[in-house]
């Protein structure tokens, strides 16, 4: 009898049991659908089955055909993972070391002589007289800039500049130390 004649009295009931003691193949179909405790009432106790002898060779490539090895891409896994990596603050980092800078210079240097040796910086009271060290709190504005009481000799320093120092260095501390967690996914 064919496999289809059989899987057919299978599935309509009338097959014989003795067959399905033959056919391991057609016991675990019967056993799948009917259940293994029906099929123990009936009497049927099916074929012993030896998973590791009755092995088929079912590779879908032939033997001849080589694979080429499988390199999983690391970034697109951690990346699928949602994995959290830390980043430099690089914004933070600048401006407290560009403002480190700045205030340092302002204070040994003066910042008007760096303006009068560019050239932007004209007036007399600052390029002549020596006074090129800006007090922040009155050059705020442009026309504050213009104004004599806003430069002073540089060398002098007071509690605003302190401040901005204090200020500055920690930007530049947490620009350096402190990482920011940036979730990858």
């Amino acid at each position: 009898m064919s496999d289809t004649e059989l899987m057919k009295k299978l599935l309509d009931g009338t097959l014989d049991p003795t067959e399905l003691d033959d056919n391991p193949h057609l016991y675990v179909l019967a056993e799948r659908i009917y259940g293994k405790e029906s099929l123990e009432e009936m009497g049927i106790l099916g074929p012993k089955i030896n998973s590791y002898s009755s092995v088929e060779n079912t590779s879908i490539t032939p033997s001849n055909v080589e694979l080429p090895e499988y390199i999983p891409d690391i970034n697109a896994i951690t990346k699928d993972l949602g994995i959290i990596t830390k980043k430099r603050r690089k914004f933070t980092l600048f401006l407290g070391i560009s403002g480190l800078a700045t205030v340092i210079c302002n204070i040994i240097i003066g910042m008007g002589e760096i303006l009068c040796s560019l050239g932007i910086a004209n007036m007399k009271e600052i390029c002549a007289e020596g006074n090129t060290q800006v007090l922040w709190v009155k050059g705020i504005t442009w026309d504050g800039l213009h104004e004599i009481d806003t430069w002073k000799e540089p060398g002098n320093i007071e509690i605003f500049d302190v401040s901005l120092i204090i200020l500055f260095s920690l930007m530049t501390i947490v620009g350096l130390f402190l990482k920011k967690e940036i979730n990858t996914s």
